[in-house]
């Protein structure tokens, strides 16, 4: 295969624990079928981002030619969307999350709310994503509902495992229990601790492995409850070891517990599985999907009591240990292995050109506030031409072009309201949209209720001059002219009058747009002024039909198409999205998201203020604060008579 990624982490990438596992294991097997990975650790302070880690991200992304393809552990880049923003447009960007950052353990509701909102923010500009387990799939897709964010579709890949040798039962002595999880408020040792105090008259040892680093001050607290229960002999707390402590742990070891409030899978309970030993833990996120009912108990996280309860069935009924045991055996030989997650991870990572996801997800969301927008007066016009003005050479059916048809929204909204039969010439240089197009358009019908025909052309637009449609009534497009420049249209004016063709182009954008507050009214702010003026200027760029003409290309179409003697009507057909609205919301996101890396692209040294300004509107888009007008115009061009 031989391709190449870059693996970007959250500091060092040896660190021990089910995320930083997770991440190394599949380099190794994408290494082995042929990928070339390197995996780079990120300086600073994560979640949370601190400026170092802002800064270390920004280069690490900076550092990546354009199109190279990079995966972003969520640890490293959950709190940082504007730092994303700025590359995924030239990058081939894929998310890999492990859990909601907001869902940790000990944090506020404002703590929550806001790594959510993060999170989700950096997770709507990549091109792909994959999570380690269905329930944090699940929980993605609840959270981008909640917050109005379009998300890429979502991949599963779960951990692998191998196999090791199996662990045998304690025959005497005390029953060794083992817990593997760093220690941290999430991870519940002190629900641990909690739930032993009171077994202090049952025979049982249990050691706990786990860095105590991340959290002194939790490490701390679990220290002081296994002394409040007297339990510093029975309950160890081991801090990190190596593989070979560790895996001797697992060999003497009678059963896992993992007391976790919340895990995105739970690695460890599989690593107990695949040695056969049965599992104590709760049903918190992912643990209840991970754990087979037949191999462990499991009991609501938090609940101390529970977890006594079920530490005493274990220690007490040797007949459960036995059958939790072989439970947790039948469990070992359906665990899958780490190559295999490896190349279901790879067939995932399949080439993409940069941006390219979002393009069907804005159009599939722009469609309803679209048809809500444009000029139906103008359609009508459109209508009446073709059915009693077009040239008496012109034959039945009414032949049709629609330019850049993407999924096919402006063929959507027009066949049902004229006439027919028509014969449709769908345009994209898009081979994945125009197969879209062609799937929804298929079952159209006229305003006759005649099924609709559909030709589908792959082509750029810059091919079109020399594969002009001669036979064609009427040339559409929608939401195109501003990508276009001023010799492409003097083209299409000449080629619309050779062949005295119709035009009816809808959606293009002015230049025009500002946000507005809850009662509709617009927003008076120097930054919405300054963004407003960089996303204008990068309008003008090169779209790869020269210069292009941005807001203007409307007023110049116009003037083009009266000076070669056609009758031009004009009308504007503004997106109105209100504040607070929900598929207004889910639009708002990406439409502030496109301004912004505009604007960053134009000015990538004012990139700070361009983030401030992102983080800010984005936030009372969610809050149901902020709404916008974009100014459109509407066109219709018939060919004078003659």
């Amino acid at each position: 295969m031989n391709q190449r990624l870059t693996l970007l982490v959250a500091g060092d990438p040896g660190q021990r624990t089910g995320g930083y596992l997770y991440d190394a294991h599949i380099a190794h097997a994408l290494r082995k079928v042929g990928w070339q990975i390197d995996v780079v650790g990120l300086e600073g302070r994560f979640p949370d981002a601190d400026g170092k880690a802002k800064r270390a991200l920004d280069a690490a992304l900076a550092a990546q030619p354009d199109g190279s393809r990079v995966i972003l552990d969520g640890l490293a880049m959950g709190a940082l969307p504007g730092v994303v923003a700025r590359h995924h447009v030239r990058l081939d960007i894929t998310a890999l999350v492990h859990h909601p950052l907001g869902d940790e353990q000990a944090l506020t509701a404002a703590q929550q709310a806001q790594f959510h909102q993060k999170e989700m923010a950096a997770l709507a500009a990549v091109a792909r994503l994959i999570v380690t387990s269905r329930f944090t799939r699940r929980r993605l897709e609840i959270l981008a509902v909640e917050m109005g964010v379009k998300l890429a579709p979502i991949n599963v890949v779960e951990p692998g495992v191998a196999l090791a040798p199996l662990s045998e039962p304690t025959r005497d002595g005390p029953l060794n229990l083992l817990c593997v999880a760093t220690v941290t408020p999430r991870k519940g040792q002190d629900i641990l601790a909690k739930a032993l105090g009171p077994l202090s008259h049952l025979d049982w040892q249990c050691d706990c492995y786990g860095s105590d680093a991340r959290d002194p001050e939790f490490a701390k607290r679990v220290v002081t409850l296994i002394g409040e229960h007297e339990l510093t002999a029975s309950l160890r707390l081991h801090g990190e070891c190596d593989s070979a402590e560790l895996e001797a742990a697992y060999q003497r070891a009678d059963v896992l517990v993992l007391p976790s409030w919340y895990e995105g899978y739970g690695m460890v309970v599989t690593e107990a599985l695949a040695r056969g030993l049965p599992v104590i833990t709760t049903t918190g996120g992912a643990l209840n999907d991970t754990l087979p009912d037949a191999a462990g108990l499991k009991v609501p996280p938090g609940d101390s009591e529970a977890l006594t309860a079920a530490l005493t069935r274990f220690m007490t009924e040797p007949m459960l240990r036995e059958r939790l045991r072989q439970g947790a055996r039948q469990a070992r030989e359906q665990l899958n292995d780490w190559q295999a997650a490896g190349e279901q991870f790879a067939r995932i990572l399949q080439p993409s050109p940069p941006g390219s996801h979002f393009a069907a997800d804005w159009l599939a969301l722009r469609e309803p506030v679209d048809a809500e927008a444009r000029s139906q007066h103008l359609v009508d016009l459109a209508a009446r031409w073709l059915m009693t003005e077009r040239p008496a050479a012109r034959r039945y059916p009414m032949e049709l072009v629609d330019l850049g048809c993407g999924r096919g929204s402006n063929v959507c909204f027009l066949a049902h309201h004229w006439h027919g039969p028509q014969y449709w010439q769908l345009m994209d240089h898009d081979p994945a949209l125009l197969q879209q197009a062609g799937q929804r358009c298929n079952t159209l019908r006229d305003k006759d209720d005649q099924a609709v025909t559909l030709t589908l052309r792959s082509c750029s637009l810059t091919e079109l001059p020399s594969r002009w449609p001669a036979q064609a009534d009427l040339i559409s497009a929608s939401a195109l002219l501003d990508l276009v420049s001023a010799e492409w249209l003097d083209i299409l004016v000449e080629r619309c009058a050779e062949h005295r063709q119709a035009l009816l182009i809808t959606l293009s954008v002015t230049g025009e747009w500002h946000l507005t507050d809850t009662r509709d009214a617009p927003l008076h702010d120097p930054d919405d002024a300054y963004i407003h003026a960089l996303f204008n200027a990068h309008q003008l760029r090169d779209k790869g039909f020269g210069a292009a003409l941005g807001g203007r290309a409307h007023f110049e179409l116009v003037t083009r198409l009266n000076a070669a003697g056609f009758d031009v009507e004009e009308a504007e057909s503004p997106w109105r999205l209100t504040a607070g609205q929900a598929e207004h919301t889910a639009l708002l996101h990406p439409l502030i998201e496109g301004w912004a890396q505009a604007a960053i692209e134009q000015a990538p040294e004012a990139h700070e203020r361009i983030d401030a300004w992102r983080t800010q509107r984005l936030a009372q888009v969610n809050a149901g604060e902020l709404g916008a007008v974009v100014v459109h115009r509407d066109m219709w061009a018939r060919p004078a008579h003659g």
